[in-house]
């Protein structure tokens, strides 16, 4: 490997001020790491041995990494992956349950009647907005000050509030909420804001620690965000399957949802014995305090702007990518009616199966993809152009059989319009976004990883909103 796409001498003495956006370093070292950090295969850090870290880096590693025993880590990462967006692929796929909680009560016809009432109609992008501005509001936030918390706080303590209140919503299921529907539907949001927060906390943690793993931990919690949709979708379909009303699968749904928040906590706390995750996640802090130690090298500040100069085209990249996603999924996406009604298939499971299971398969589909066949780095300007491209699925869905429609005309009417619509938005996304976050994080030098990795979760978070703004503004076209 050239000298250039080596870890440089004095690394370590990087140490991120995240309140104010900087960096510290010395002057001799800002060359090396702006100039020279980039490479043409992203995965090379990889390939280098840590034997060979140790000869550069001095102090820091002064061994080989221990194994990861039993792949205990990489599942952890996984089940991490599943945690970050479970929460939010669980409200948005238990479509009945809400649809039945928001009905009007003076309509007992259930769920998917034609004619669906204010609150039913308006729920989903509530919902999506709830979430995504406080989300993405709490990523900044963790980007400014991650350093004042450490790395264990900034996974368990939101796991543990998020088991909290998925807790709540399932005790909430067997109220009857009839008589207070705009009481429940005000207590949902309030809940689902709190979940943002906690979401958003857990987000910016795990992609930052991913960051300091080798790339296949990364690309396996990307992988593991998508799962949880497929999770969430198969609950929701069992429990509609098992003949159980709303109120009932609801319960073994949101049962499911507090099973695999616990299970994650619980594997995040036993892989903190590991030996492999200790050796990875290192403290940047404590690294810097042992090069002082031996060195005493002088410092100033430097700008992280410049490291969001560097990935600014996987950023932007992931922007785009959830502006487009969430905009029309779920909000849009759940409008869908089917061709013909009767039975089972086109009432009550045609939205589980043809709007989320389908959707969250190819995003999984899409993201095993990203991380066979990446984008490279030097094509970085192509992935972002493909991003941009993705536009297209707004008219293509907002142009299907959605209801209830108040300006448009319905184009695609037939019911396999919608499904291949779906099938694209899905894979792009999820091809996309494990392109951009693992080929972005690695692009740049080892110890700028971790931030790497908070700031385009920051901008998957904001992608997130923009898309929920989106989803509102669409439906009111439609």
């Amino acid at each position: 490997m050239d000298d250039c796409c080596k870890p440089q001498e004095h690394m370590a003495s990087i140490q991120f001020d995240y309140s104010t956006l900087s960096t510290s370093i010395s002057r001799s070292e800002l060359g090396s790491i702006i100039g020279h950090h980039i490479l043409e295969n992203p995965y090379d850090i990889q390939e280098e041995s840590n034997s060979e870290k140790s000869n550069e880096e001095g102090e820091i590693y002064v061994h080989p990494s221990p194994p990861d025993k039993y792949n205990i880590v990489y599942l952890t990462f996984g089940l991490l992956g599943i945690g970050t967006l479970l929460p939010w692929n669980f409200f948005i796929t238990a479509n009945d349950y809400w649809m039945y909680k928001f009905r009007s009560v003076v309509n007992t016809s259930c769920v998917n009647n034609h004619n669906k009432s204010d609150l039913q109609a308006a729920f989903t992008s509530y919902m999506a907005l709830s979430n995504n501005v406080p989300y993405v509001s709490f990523l900044i936030i963790c980007t400014l000050f991650a350093n004042r918390f450490s790395k264990l706080f900034r996974v368990i303590a939101p796991l543990v509030f998020l088991f909290i209140l998925f807790s709540i919503v399932t005790a909430c299921v067997s109220i009857d909420t009839d008589s207070w529907q705009m009481g429940f539907f005000t207590l949902t949001i309030f809940v689902i804001i709190v979940v943002g927060v906690a979401s958003a906390i857990l987000q910016s943690g795990v992609s930052g620690i991913a960051a300091l793993l080798p790339a296949e931990y990364m690309h396996i919690m990307v992988l593991g965000q998508a799962f949880a949709g497929i999770l969430a979708s198969v609950a929701e379909i069992i429990s509609l399957l098992g003949k159980c009303d709303s109120i009932k699968s609801a319960l073994i749904y949101f049962f499911t949802s507090d099973a695999v928040i616990l299970l994650t906590l619980i594997s995040y706390i036993i892989i903190q014995k590991s030996e492999f995750f200790k050796y990875h996640t290192y403290s940047l802090k404590d690294a810097t305090a042992l090069k002082d130690v031996s060195g005493g090298i002088t410092r100033e500040k430097v700008s992280i702007l410049h490291l969001l100069k560097l990935i600014w085209p996987y950023a932007a990249a992931i922007l785009l990518d959830f502006w487009v996603t969430i905009g029309i999924f779920p909000g849009l996406a759940v409008l869908i009616e089917p061709e013909t009604s009767g039975t089972l298939w086109n009432g009550r499971l045609f939205i589980p199966v043809t709007c989320f299971l389908l959707f969250n398969l190819s995003d999984f589909c899409g993201r095993i993809v990203g991380g066979w066949l990446p984008i490279p780095h030097s094509k970085r300007m192509h992935l972002l152009a493909f991003c941009a491209l993705r536009i297209i699925f707004f008219p293509l869905i907002m142009l299907c059989n959605l209801n209830p429609r108040y300006h448009l005309p319905v184009l695609f009417s037939s019911d396999i319009y919608y499904i291949s619509f779906m099938t694209m938005l899905g894979f792009t996304n999820g091809y996309f976004v494990a392109v951009a976050m693992v080929v972005g994080i690695k692009s740049v030098n080892p110890l700028l990883q971790e931030m790497a990795g908070i700031i385009l979760s920051t901008f998957l978070g904001a992608g997130l909103m923009l898309g929920a703004l989106m989803s509102y503004i669409c439906i009111k076209i439609v």
